[in-house]
């Protein structure tokens, strides 16, 4: 219903229509269905006994469909199923992945860190911690760059907020999980990793944040 110059008019709802198409899917099938709202159980349902049957029914029919898969692949495909033996194959990682964050170097090992102190301020976890010092020519550089991975929430703060992107969410994921907290500690010389090892995550960012006109 509308209000129209003090007026109530009725109005129709529209037919419902999707926003957008998912395939050769009709609208009767991407319709929302409707919800049961009733706490009652019926009385097969009380029983528990078939639906643990019906349960069990499905995980085994998907359990012995994927085994046959394995076995038996279908013509020209390595398997049936879309898996990742892991870790004999590795995943393809997308530039978009925040992993370990790293410290990027220069070519001639130098860090392009200036100890600005942006990054330690701006993570929510505290999980950085930098003192500077300066170089000859008045050069500002990190003297201890020490980063708290035990802490770390890979939010990529300290990636956006960096203005010489000296520090960017790496593609490393492997090895990060340990019992040992005080592995977990990472030193600067720990975190530095050379612009070409970074090159992917580094075109990534310039191109998100060219974006943003910030």
């Amino acid at each position: 219903m509308e209000h129209k110059n003090s007026e109530i008019v009725e109005t129709k709802k529209a037919p419902y229509k999707p926003e957008y198409r998912v395939g050769d899917i009709p609208d009767d099938v991407l319709k929302a269905k409707n919800v049961r709202i009733s706490v009652d159980l019926t009385l097969w349902e009380k029983l528990y006994l078939p639906e643990i049957i019906r349960g069990l029914t499905i995980t085994s029919r998907h359990f012995f469909q994927n085994l046959i898969g394995f076995v038996i692949p279908p013509a020209g495909k390595k398997r049936r199923i879309d898996t990742i033996y892991y870790p004999e194959e590795k995943p393809v990682i997308p530039p978009a992945f925040r992993g370990r964050p790293s410290l990027v170097t220069w070519p001639d090992g130098r860090e392009k860190c200036v100890a600005c102190g942006l990054c330690e301020s701006i993570c929510p976890a505290q999980c950085i911690y930098i003192i500077g010092g300066e170089r000859r020519g008045d050069e500002r550089y990190p003297v201890i760059y020490n980063l708290d991975l035990s802490l770390c929430i890979f939010c990529g703060f300290c990636e956006e907020v960096c203005p010489k992107e000296a520090i960017v969410m790496s593609d490393i994921y492997e090895d990060l999980a340990t019992y040992d907290r005080e592995s977990m500690l990472y030193t600067k010389e720990q975190l530095m990793m050379s612009e070409k090892e970074l090159s992917t995550r580094l075109d990534y960012v310039r191109r998100i944040y060219d974006k943003c006109n910030y």
